[in-house]
């Protein structure tokens, strides 16, 4: 078990509410959430390879993936594709340091150097990002406690290092759409941001 885990378990568990029958996008041993698991560990965790789920769902929940996803906004749109009318989408994505890298970073890249997780070619490349975001009060603690590393501009920072930031105003275009933060960590500090959106 990861540091995070106890901590994200139960943010994920207050927010995300199930209903009917559930996809599950992302890793092998998902435990937190019951229904039908899809392993999108393919092509070097390149989400947005040649996936497809077997029908179209109520609920999908894909956490801890989505910032493998070279394009997100494919990501999202296929995800859409793949919920019934007033279905909903759980979907993560990060910000912060990994316990791999010594020189800390708020993205996937700084330095000419590109993060990964787990394996040496597991890149990470996306995140997401709104304006709205600087009045959350877990985006505000964040922000401060990423001041020690040298980060005031801190949406600069984010559209600087991570290789692709997905815009609300794309996702708006299919999904009524909310958010919830979770920021963890003074030493190490990381940002969940967990995206809650409705098919119209």
């Amino acid at each position: 078990m990861g540091r995070s885990d106890p901590f994200i378990e139960n943010f994920y568990k207050s927010a995300i509410q199930q209903k009917g029958d559930t996809a599950l996008l992302g890793f092998t041993d998902n435990r937190w959430f019951e229904g039908d698991l899809y392993d999108l560990q393919l092509a070097n965790w390149e989400i947005n390879s040649d996936w497809n789920l077997d029908r179209k769902y109520d609920t999908i929940i894909s956490l801890r993936c989505p910032y493998f996803a070279k394009d997100p906004k494919k990501f999202i749109e296929k995800c859409y594709d793949h919920l019934k009318p007033g279905g909903l989408l759980y979907v993560d994505w990060g910000l912060g340091d990994h316990w791999r890298f010594d020189n800390y970073k708020i993205g996937w890249c700084k330095d000419g150097e590109q993060e990964y997780a787990y394996e040496d070619e597991n890149f990470l490349w996306s995140t997401v990002w709104d304006d709205s975001f600087i009045r959350h009060d877990h985006f505000k603690l964040f922000a401060e406690r990423v001041k020690k590393f040298g980060y005031e501009d801190l949406s600069g920072a984010i559209h600087n290092e991570v290789p692709s930031v997905l815009k609300f105003k794309d996702i708006k275009k299919n999904f009524l759409l909310g958010y919830n933060m979770m920021t963890l960590w003074e030493d190490r500090p990381q940002l969940y941001i967990l995206l809650i959106c409705r098919r119209g």
